[in-house]
C-alpha cells in the first residue's frame, strides 16, 4: 500500500538534516556477494543488505544515531571483516580492494575526507616496527597513540578528532586523564557537542574515577546465578581477586584451570568472585559455562552487557580483567595475565 506525505513531513524529509546518503563503492576481486550496513537509530540496531556486483555497490542508507555506519563483510571460513565510515548527505565512496578492506577509503563527503587522511597518515601508516615480540608491539601502539593525539590537536573542527579521542581513552586508559582532557578543550564547541564528543567526556569521568593502585575501589552489590544479590563490602577483612570474564571468552576460560587453583591454594585468604559480561539473553549459556568449566568462586553478573555501571565504572574493557584487593579493598593489582595476579599473591605475606 503506498502512503502519501503530508507537505509538513515532506519539506522536513527534504531538509539538510534529513538529506539522504548515498553508499558506493567499487571493490577489485570482491566479485558479486553481499555485505551488511549496520547502523543504530533511536537506541535500536539494524542491519541493512547492500548487494554487489563484480565489485560495485550503490545504495541509498539510513541515518545513523551516532553519525557512522559499519560495513561488513562475511568471509569464506567465518572470518569477518568491517569498515567504518561517517553517513553524511550526500555520496560517500568507498575503494580498496578484496586484499585490503580493512584499508578501504572512504571520500565524497567532509568529514569522510579527514577520516581518510587520518587513516592513511596515522591508522595505517607502516611504522617500519618487526613484531617480533609483545614489547614490539606496545611499542607500535604507543607511537600510534602519540600521532593520533597529535592529528587530535591538528584538526579541532573535526567530529573525527571526537571519535578518534573517545578510542583512545578507551585504548590507552593510562594515558594522563588532564591530558585527555585538554584534548577535549581544544576541540570546537560543536565538536565537543558531538556525540563522540560528549562519550569522550564521560569516558573522562570514567577515567576519573576508575580503580586506582593503592586506594580502595567502589563498592557494589550484584545478583549471582540464582538472583541473590552480593556486596563487595561483606569481603573485607580478606583478600580478593575480581575476575571479569565472559563465557564467550576464549582467553579467559583457558585461564580457568589457574584461577582455580589459586582458589584451592589460598582456600579461605582468597575470595574470588567473577564478574561476567553478558547480556539477559546470554545467562542461560553464562551458567552452563561456569558448570562447564568449574568456574571457582561466587559468580555474578550485571546481566548488561558492557554498559553495566560496574564494568563501565571499573573502565572494563578487556576479558580477561583480574583485579585484586587488599583486605581493606584497596587495589594491589591489576593485569590481564592471571600468572601476574600468581606472582604477586606469591610476594603477599599475609598470606
Amino acid at each position: 500500500m503506498k502512503m502519501l506525505l503530508t507537505l509538513g513531513l515532506a519539506t522536513l524529509l527534504a531538509s539538510p538534516a534529513f538529506a539522504q546518503t548515498q553508499l558506493t563503492g567499487d571493490i577489485a576481486g570482491m566479485g558479486t556477494r553481499t555485505a551488511e550496513y549496520r547502523y543504530t537509530r533511536q537506541g535500536k540496531d539494524y542491519t541493512d543488505t547492500l548487494r554487489l556486483v563484480n565489485g560495485h555497490f550503490a545504495q541509498a542508507i539510513s541515518a545513523t544515531d551516532d553519525g557512522m555506519g559499519t560495513l561488513l563483510f562475511r568471509m569464506p571460513g567465518g572470518s569477518l571483516e568491517f569498515i567504518r565510515f561517517w553517513v553524511e548527505p550526500g555520496t560517500v565512496h568507498l575503494q580498496g580492494t578484496l586484499e585490503q578492506l580493512r584499508k578501504l577509503e572512504a571520500t565524497g563527503t567532509p568529514e569522510n575526507k579527514v577520516l581518510s587522511e587520518y587513516n592513511r597518515t596515522v591508522q595505517w601508516k607502516d611504522y617500519g616496527t618487526p613484531l617480533k615480540s609483545e614489547a614490539d608491539y606496545r611499542a607500535l601502539e604507543a607511537k600510534q597513540a602519540q600521532d593520533t593525539r597529535q592529528f587530535i590537536k591538528a584538526h579541532p573542527a573535526a567530529r573525527t578528532s571526537a571519535f578518534q579521542l573517545y578510542e583512545q581513552t578507551r585504548s590507552q586508559p593510562a594515558y594522563p586523564v588532564a591530558e585527555y582532557e585538554k584534548l577535549l578543550q581544544g576541540l570546537k564547541p560543536a565538536v565537543r557537542q558531538s556525540w563522540f564528543g560528549q562519550l569522550a567526556a564521560k569516558r573522562l569521568v570514567i577515567l576519573r574515577n576508575q580503580p586506582t593502585l593503592g586506594k580502595p575501589v567502589a563498592n557494589f552489590s550484584l545478583a549471582d546465578t540464582a538472583g541473590t544479590q552480593h556486596s563487595l563490602a561483606t569481603y573485607r577483612g580478606k583478600y580478593v581477586l575480581l575476575d571479569f570474564w565472559g563465557h564467550w571468552c576464549s582467553p579467559c576460560v583457558r585461564a580457568m584451570p589457574k584461577v582455580n587453583a589459586l582458589h584451592q591454594q589460598y582456600a579461605n585468604k582468597l575470595a574470588i568472585i567473577g564478574i561476567a559480561m553478558e547480556s539477559a539473553t546470554d545467562a542461560p549459556l553464562w551458567k552452563k559455562a561456569i558448570r562447564k568449566y568449574a568456574v571457582p568462586g561466587l559468580q555474578l553478573s550485571e546481566l548488561q552487557s558492557d554498559e553495566g555501571p560496574v564494568i563501565t565504572g571499573y573502565n572494563i574493557n578487556a576479558y580477561p580483567t583480574y583485579l585484586l584487593l587488599d583486605p581493606q579493598g584497596k587495589l594491589v593489582a591489576r593485569t590481564n595475565d592471571v600468572d601476574e595476579i600468581t606472582k604477586k599473591l606469591a610476594t603477599l605475606g599475609s598470606l
